[in-house]
């Protein structure tokens, strides 16, 4: 499967896939330990790359999720104290601090 096409999958439905994909390449790596040859010799590398593409999507929406609940957090915070933070303006005051 391509990236965009999982990508559009929800967090249930790639759940499933990466299962069933699992159970598969269990079946695979079982043939080629007995000896047996695969049907589709290059079947088991797509399996494997399809593997880390779901792999990869599902750390992808976890760093989301923290980072949507870090800037929740932050802007709470700052909206509990009554204070209205500008990041840039912090820097740029640092910046010529320094230079000082």
């Amino acid at each position: 499967m391509k990236f965009k096409e999982l990508s559009q999958l929800s967090k249930e439905e790639l759940q499933k896939k990466l299962k069933e994909l699992e159970l598969e390449l269990i079946k695979l790596n079982a043939q080629v330990a007995t000896g047996t040859p695969p049907k589709n010799a290059g079947q088991l590398r797509r399996l494997k790359k399809d593997l880390a593409r779901i792999m990869l999507l599902k750390s992808l929406n976890e760093k989301k999720v923290t980072q949507q609940k870090e800037q929740q957090l932050k802007t709470t915070k700052s909206l509990d104290t009554g204070e209205i933070k500008d990041s840039t303006k912090k820097t740029k005051v640092k910046n010529k601090q320094k230079t000082k």
